[in-house]
């Protein structure tokens, strides 16, 4: 097994070289595209390597790697994205530059917080690439002018990294222009004086607490190992690797660790949200998901209506106006269309009426993820009646002589 020397004493380390493998491939593709590899760009790699992705995953942890289940029996979908933690950089040749600017990041935005004052209610502070110099004004023309792509690449690799980690509270990346935001509240104060990795992994690990340390740093496993919670001590294992049987467990004995997903949301939702998410307005953006999501039928019906109108007009007739339905048999298709329908107009007055009309209730950033993401479903079944569409356009072309 490879070592890399940048990794400080206390930081997790690949448990073999297939794992390192499979950080040192993520890491590859990201400095070469700027944006995380796919599972399916990861596992051909691999494979032509000759390396198992499930053999190389099973010496890695969540505390280096994210976009997989902890069981790795439940295999990520070809078009889901795999990308490294801070951690998981630091075991990788070539990322102490992007590592240093991360840092960097981490001090500025400590230093920004406490003088930061907003200009709407729940506003949140963010750090932008001019907070670190990465911009230039012309004296003359008052411009602000982006420095050498070669100095901003850091930054942006370091910004995303630091979207999950947990002195930020999320922000913004756009590949196109490198550029990028990082919203953060009071909990960056603790790393205001992080000047070393080692520093700021032992401030991480001081803020996030044991029993999360203790999660992210158990081996991604399979099946069985994950009705142990993270409580109970390591050696009620042990009888399965011998091959013993173990004893069915109880409701009680169920794993107490969190399961995590991640999407991509649907591009039309988060050109909608993303402004406002940013800026830890989450209400706001929640209600412009929905917005768009009743814009996109309007303009696909051809109907000043909205609300809960609009959803019926497009959704409640046999057929409906508009295809968000995958069914084929005809039973499961009634029962699907009628779904639907009551999901969008659910959308429409359990999301989008309380947050356009008030009283303002401020949402959890955490559900207000929850929310984007059906968004983000509700859109992307309209996609459905896009591509139905353009079929039929197709196929009326082909059709003229």
């Amino acid at each position: 097994m490879i070592v890399r020397s940048i990794v400080p004493e206390g930081m997790p380390r690949p448990a073999g070289a297939e794992g390192q493998a499979l950080l040192d491939e993520i890491w590859a593709h990201f400095n070469n595209h700027q944006s995380w590899p796919t599972f399916d760009d990861i596992d051909r790699k691999l494979y032509s390597a000759g390396l198992a992705y499930e053999e190389a995953v099973e010496q890695l942890c969540p505390a280096l790697l994210r976009g997989i289940s902890s069981d790795i029996l439940r295999m990520p979908q070809g078009s889901d994205q795999l990308s490294l933690t801070v951690a998981g950089a630091a075991n990788c040749n070539d990322a102490d530059s992007v590592l240093e600017e991360f840092l960097r990041m981490v001090r500025a935005a400590a230093s920004i917080e406490p003088h930061f004052r907003s200009k709407e209610p729940g506003e949140q502070p963010r750090l932008f690439p001019q907070d670190l110099g990465l911009t230039v004004e012309d004296t003359k023309t008052r411009l602000k002018i982006k420095v050498h792509e070669v100095l901003r690449l850091p930054a942006f690799r370091a910004a995303a990294l630091g979207l999950h980690e947990p002195c930020f509270r999320g922000g913004t990346i756009n590949v196109v222009d490198l550029a990028w935001s990082l919203t953060f509240d009071r909990s960056i104060r603790p790393f205001a004086d992080v000047q070393r990795l080692d520093d700021y992994w032992r401030v991480r690990e001081r803020v996030v607490g044991p029993e999360r340390i203790d999660t992210e740093s158990r081996p991604f496993h399979k099946g069985q190992a994950s009705v142990f919670p993270p409580s109970l001590p390591r050696a009620p294992i042990v009888p399965l690797l011998v091959g013993v049987p173990p004893k069915a467990p109880s409701v009680a004995a169920a794993s107490s660790e969190p399961m995590s997903v991640t999407c991509t949301l649907h591009p039309l939702i988060a050109k909608a949200a993303e402004e406002r998410y940013a800026r830890g307005l989450y209400n706001d953006a929640v209600l412009s998901a929905c917005k768009a999501v009743e814009h996109r039928i309007q303009t696909l019906l051809g109907s000043p209506a909205v609300g809960e109108r609009l959803m019926s007009d497009a959704l409640a007739g046999n057929p409906p106006k508009i295809t968000v339905t995958r069914s084929t048999a005809q039973a499961s298709l009634d029962s699907e269309r009628n779904g639907m329908h009551f999901l969008f107009r659910g959308a429409v007055g359990a999301l989008r009426n309380p947050r356009a009309h008030g009283p303002d209730e401020e949402d959890d950033r955490e559900e207000a993820d929850e929310m984007l993401a059906f968004a983000s479903f509700l859109m992307r079944r309209l996609d459905i009646e896009e591509a139905e569409r353009e079929k039929a356009a197709t196929a009326d072309t082909t059709a003229t002589p």
